[in-house]
């Protein structure tokens, strides 16, 4: 970006919304850093769309830069539009402001909008320590969106603020819930409980289509780092969940394979 003369640059400094959202696309798949500088202009957008994409360029591209970021991005925060704020929350997963941690955890209960409360409880699992409190509230109120409650209890195991006996006895409280159940079990089996794979295998069985897809999604992320203590030994049972999800839900099979190659052996 530098010399201001790069095509994106200019369409950045367009004043056409179409087109700097497009260059803040753009921008994003390239990866560079040092575009952030001409980025932060576009957060004072009257556009919504470009404010939002700026947040989320910004959560992209300004890792490195917590000091002249994680400011902005709590600003965004408080927008009166809701894709700004939630754009800023996910943005605040990749970029760690600490400062931002009381504002998250307020707008986790405060939000008008179940997206941005999704968001936010995804954020605060990058901030190991806080919130915790009121991550376990959002997971026990059964009026909130089912969303919000997954990404709240995905959250808590990612945090390790919870000790294997505590995710356990919450897959015990809710194991069974329609909105969350099969989360909270995943989560409990990343710390060890052993024990949640049978009872994830005889719910496979029975899941519609979204929550067999989401449960994929679940199981795929448990390859990840820090892997379960357990994978390995039970890379075959996963496998026989693998299975009947596929067998149950052909148009998932890619995906299936995709997890199972990923598997240990």
């Amino acid at each position: 970006m530098e010399g201001g003369a790069s095509p994106l640059n200019s369409a950045l400094m367009s004043g056409d919304p179409d087109r700097q959202v497009d260059a803040l696309i753009e921008l994003i798949k390239l990866g560079d850093g040092r575009a952030v500088a001409d980025i932060l202009p576009l957060v004072e957008s009257e556009d919504v769309a470009v404010r939002s994409e700026a947040a989320r360029a910004i959560g992209y591209l300004g890792v490195t830069q917590v000091p002249i970021v994680g400011p902005v991005l709590l600003r965004m925060l408080s927008d009166t539009d809701e894709m700004v704020r939630n754009e800023a929350a996910e943005a605040l997963c990749n970029v760690r402001y600490d400062p931002a941690v009381d504002i998250l955890v307020n707008l986790l209960r405060a939000d008008p909008s179940w997206l941005v409360r999704a968001s936010v409880a995804e954020a605060l699992g990058s901030y190991p320590g806080h919130g915790t409190a009121t991550l376990i509230e959002c997971v026990r109120d059964l009026d909130e969106y089912g969303a919000v409650r997954r990404y709240a209890i995905d959250s808590l195991g990612r945090t390790g603020d919870l000790t294997r006996s505590e995710l356990s006895a919450l897959a015990e409280e809710f194991g069974h819930d329609e909105e969350i159940g099969p989360q909270v079990r995943i989560v409990a089996y990343r710390v060890g409980d052993q024990s949640q794979l049978a009872e994830i295998s005889r719910e496979a069985a029975h899941m519609d289509q979204e929550d067999s897809a989401r449960l994929l999604n679940d199981i795929e992320y448990l390859l990840r780092p820090p892997v379960p203590p357990t994978l390995s030994e039970d890379s075959a049972h996963i496998k026989s969940i693998l299975d009947v999800v596929a067998m149950r839900w052909p148009l998932s099979s890619r995906h299936v394979k995709q997890i199972t190659d990923m598997l240990p052996t």
